[in-house]
């Protein structure tokens, strides 16, 4: 018997490794930092152009509007286990003076992601095909200063780190000196600390940890904010080894090499390491706190942590008068949050639609401006087709 149920669980394992992970990441930047070249590095393959991610305003504001741009890419490790990693890039953001609306398009995104879970559980008849879109880790990527967090920094990871897991990466790590980027990364720290910023700082049970993952996790944690360097090149070595790296004046830099960079760390902790930490970390702590708050009629909008939720309290057999009353108030209260939430959905739907109007506006106005350049070169050719014919 033991050894049926050893073939039947190595089965269930084959087709959950032959279907995949299902993985989602969010990569969140300033043009200019590098966001685009990471998730290029991370995949070992081109995913995101890389010349077409800077954005222009319009001639009609100076703003520059937030877009959220969504690829898949299929990896698999050396024992055949496949991630479907789905990559939320974010080109657009910070790069207004006023980035509010950049923060709530954010936040709408990675909720509207739990209203779909939640609405799903509460199907009756439930669909097989449903994909989990959940955001599981947020990279907020932090431009080298030399200085510790700025203004928009705190603001962000204060606002978000409620909703998603955010681990902070310094970018382009090699525009800073060692002393400096030891530096940097200490005071950036201390930044998080005294403004007690919600990051996902590689938490564990003491209890229930093995030695060995309580080594890795500490070291995680002291390595934290993560230093990297990103490349969309591959370079042939004089020995015939394919390196990702970038070329200077002064020689070749490996972005791979772990004592110039923390990226093989910071990709072995996402995709391999902490992969399924972090995908139950959102759906049994950061997921259950948005479903009680929205169940419970509460604001799963708000930022604060969730403590004592009127849903985990017990309910008397009683129905004496005073528990009537409570049951309709946490009914009229369910009631006025499933409005709130559908008229948050509405103006979700909205500003998408402005965003889709507007785009489809400026394609309309470069057509016709390419239709106008080809009349006037077909007019200048006949102009110089007249006298040849004379």
């Amino acid at each position: 018997m033991s050894g049926i149920i050893e073939a039947s669980s190595a089965l269930r394992k084959r087709k959950h490794l032959k279907r995949g992970i299902n993985f989602t990441l969010m990569v969140v930047g300033q043009s200019g930092c590098g966001r685009s070249t990471f998730i290029n590095t991370l995949c070992g393959q081109q995913v995101v152009d890389t010349s077409t991610t800077v954005l222009l305003p319009t001639d009609t504001s100076t703003e520059i509007a937030l877009q959220l741009r969504e690829e898949t890419v299929e990896l698999e490790d050396d024992e055949g286990v496949k991630i479907q990693l789905n990559i939320v890039d974010t080109p657009g953001f910070g790069d207004s003076l006023d980035n509010t609306s950049s923060f709530d398009i954010i936040c709408d995104y990675i909720r509207h992601q739990y209203d779909e879970i939640l609405l799903e559980e509460s199907r009756v008849r439930r669909n097989p095909r449903f994909k989990d879109r959940r955001v599981h880790i947020c990279l907020y990527m932090i431009t080298p200063t030399g200085h510790g967090l700025k203004e928009m920094d705190v603001e962000f990871i204060s606002k978000l780190g409620n909703l998603v897991n955010i681990i902070p990466v310094i970018s382009k790590a090699d525009s800073l000196t060692v002393e400096e980027l030891k530096l940097n990364k200490k005071l950036i720290m201390e930044d998080i600390d005294r403004f007690n910023l919600p990051i996902y700082n590689f938490p564990y049970d003491e209890e229930d940890i093995s030695q060995e993952d309580y080594d890795t996790n500490t070291y995680l944690r002291s390595t934290l904010p993560f230093s990297i360097v990103g490349s969309n090149e591959v370079y042939n070595m004089d020995d015939d080894l394919m390196i990702r790296g970038r070329k200077y004046p002064w020689g070749m830099l490996d972005v791979e090499d772990s004592s110039i960079s923390d990226f093989v760390i910071l990709r072995n902790a996402l995709l391999i390491s902490h992969l399924h930490d972090l995908k139950d970390y959102t759906h049994e702590i950061l997921y259950e706190r948005y479903r009680t708050d929205a169940l419970s009629g509460g604001n799963p909008n708000k930022n604060e942590p969730i403590h004592d939720s009127p849903i985990a309290q017990p309910v008397s057999p009683n129905l004496s008068e005073g528990n009537v009353t409570s049951n309709n108030g946490t009914y009229i209260a369910r009631e006025e949050q499933i409005r709130l939430e559908e008229e948050r959905l509405r103006q979700f739907e909205e500003r998408v639609q402005q965003e889709l109007l507007l785009k489809r506006k400026e394609l309309l106005q470069r057509e016709q401006e390419l239709k106008e350049i080809e009349e006037r070169l077909e007019k200048e050719a006949r102009m110089k087709q007249e006298p040849l014919e004379n």
